[in-house]
């Protein structure tokens, strides 16, 4: 916690010109990460980046970095100090306060959180520079002193705060504040914050100021209007930045619980279909932005207590994308079955649906892989992990996953669909359900068999849905005492009038005596039926034994007849 310090008369003038000063600093977050290219060896003193819009820092040697660093805040700030606050929005104030932060190596800090990181640093290493003393500039290296004894980095006396030389990459050759010294700057700073400040000192209370001036949305003047106890420091923060913080946390809750409720009563009611559904993600994702935003340039809280807000809202953010990703993807995958006319339950479908859940996973995946690495998280042990995980999953669950790669193969190889008529061991039934685990089957009893996929696409299936036609063999039993010519007529006539039947094949047909015995004689009708639907076999078959009874009983011979399907293999 900071100690609080006595407000001068002229804190709002001094508030209004540091917010602005502040404000260009966070306001340029790509410039952290996007460092300038590299300067030449021989570049100006600060003043040629200054008076020319194209020209870089000089950060050839530690002597010109540290000019460069504490000239251009100073300038910045005495500018708006003497001009006010109207041209804080200017690009040229953007500019070189992105300069400034060029010389400050954040190589080690997330994408995400370098705005945070980069302006709370460089803050706290220009109070510590305006406080402790610094040699003379002859005792600084400058660049013939680096080029003669190859300087790789420096330390300034009497500190631990070091500048490094950029070894790789378009700045190879420039002298930035090292990663360690940015990490640190906070501590530097509490260990200093008790010294005076120098006569040359150009940006003084600086960090305070930081920390009691708010953005534009809040004016100067409120904050210089409010009680003294307001402004009082209490973990790193003043106690109006606490109390707009709740406030600015209780109406982003109360938010989110509309949206839901939203969300939720156009689910229910069934309005508005996928818009409806991404109500609430879409919601998660403005309000942590939003809030983001209000804390970083308007209230603008500092060091941990920022930094611990970003990651929260960041995760914010990961769980409405990952949400509205899932309801969108769901809603591709039912925009294909709809375009091309396929049944829902169909097992066309749902091979579009599984499509649609694997390339949603990996997705999903990236995301997550590429928010830890904005984050600062590393990756490379992350997927590493996530690689010992899965095959620690995929040893525990070796049926599952059997039954799902046989689920797989039975939506490549499609031996049944949805709705056929099969038999397989000795059940039959009608397929309902065809899913990445289990295979489902409506049996004749009206029993719903669930069968794993593993042993489903082991057994022999009979498809009957998928035959063209139904072959018809009726066997007849006549009496023993017929004659042989009797028999030879009855087998003609049953021949003719399978080919004269309208429903049955012309070919193959046949009528064959296939067995005598003591008492009786075996005649085997054989055709195809032109149908492969079960209850119009039905009544051809039926049509066809009563017009073999007729035959027979116009011969004058006894016989009975039955009937028998023979499905073909």
């Amino acid at each position: 916690m900071l100690s609080h310090h006595p407000v001068f008369p002229s804190i709002a003038r001094r508030a209004a010109a540091v917010a602005v000063v502040l404000s260009a600093f966070v306001s340029s977050p790509r410039l952290l990460a996007q460092q300038p290219p590299a300067t030449f060896p021989q570049a100006g003193p600060p003043v040629t980046a200054i008076t020319n819009p194209l020209a870089p820092l000089d950060t050839s040697s530690p002597r010109a970095t540290l000019r460069s660093f504490r000239a251009t805040i100073d300038h910045v700030y005495s500018r708006l100090k003497h001009e006010g606050i109207a041209i804080r929005r200017h690009p040229e104030t953007a500019r070189l306060v992105g300069l400034t932060l060029s010389c400050l190596d954040l190589s080690k800090v997330a994408i995400s959180l370098a705005s945070t990181e980069g302006r709370g640093a460089a803050i706290c290493l220009k109070e510590v520079l305006d406080r402790i003393p610094l040699p003379p500039d002859a005792e600084i290296p400058d660049f013939a002193m680096v080029q003669a004894g190859s300087i790789k980095r420096w330390r300034i006396p009497g500190t631990e705060i070091v500048l490094v030389r950029i070894s790789d990459g378009n700045r190879d050759g420039d002298f930035v504040f090292s990663a360690d010294s940015v990490a640190r700057a906070e501590y530097f700073y509490d260990r200093i914050s008790s010294l005076p400040y120098r006569p040359d000192a150009g940006s003084p209370r600086l960090r305070e100021l930081y920390i009691e001036a708010g953005g534009w949305m809040i004016p100067v003047a409120l904050i210089a209007a409010l009680p003294a106890w307001a402004r009082m420091s209490f973990y790193d923060e003043t106690l109006w930045q606490w109390a707009a913080t709740f406030l600015l946390v209780a109406a982003a809750a109360s938010a989110g619980v509309l949206a839901w409720r939203i969300a939720r009563w156009l689910t229910v009611t069934g309005r508005y279909g996928t818009p409806g559904r991404l109500c609430f993600p879409a919601a998660l994702i403005a309000i942590s932005i939003t809030v983001d935003s209000l804390l970083t340039f308007q209230i603008r809280l500092t060091n941990d207590n920022l930094l611990a807000a970003k990651i929260g809202l960041h995760v914010i953010t990961l769980v409405g994308v990952v949400a509205g990703v899932l309801v969108v993807m769901s809603w591709v995958s039912d925009l294909l079955i709809r375009a091309r006319g396929m049944r829902p339950e169909g097992i066309d479908s749902q091979l579009i649906r599984l499509g649609g859940k694997v390339l949603t996973f990996l997705l999903v995946a990236w995301i997550v892989i590429q928010a830890a690495d904005s984050l600062g998280i590393p990756v490379t042990p992350l997927v590493a992990g996530l690689g010992a995980g899965g095959l620690a999953i995929a040893l525990a669950s070796q049926y599952t996953l059997e039954n799902l790669i046989a689920g797989l193969v039975i939506f490549a190889d499609k031996p049944v669909r949805i709705g056929d008529d099969c038999r397989f061991g000795n059940i039959r039934g009608r397929v309902e359900q065809i899913g990445l685990r289990s295979t489902r089957i409506r049996g004749d009893d009206r029993a719903l068999i669930s069968v794993p996929n593993a042993e489903f696409a082991k057994l022999q299936l009979v498809n009957f849905s998928q035959r063209d036609h139904i072959p018809l063999s009726i066997p007849i039993t006549l009496s023993a005492g017929a004659s042989s010519r009797q028999l030879r007529g009855l087998l003609k006539q049953f021949e003719q009038l399978l080919i004269d039947h309208p429903r049955l094949a012309n070919k193959p047909v046949a009528a064959r005596l296939t067995a005598q015995g003591p008492d009786a004689l075996s005649v085997t009708v054989s055709a195809v039926a032109l149908t492969a639907d079960e209850e119009d076999f039905a009544t051809i078959r039926e049509d066809v034994l009563l017009a073999i009874m007729e035959v027979v009983a116009a011969s004058g011979c006894e016989a009975t007849a039955t009937s028998t399907i023979r499905v073909a293999a």
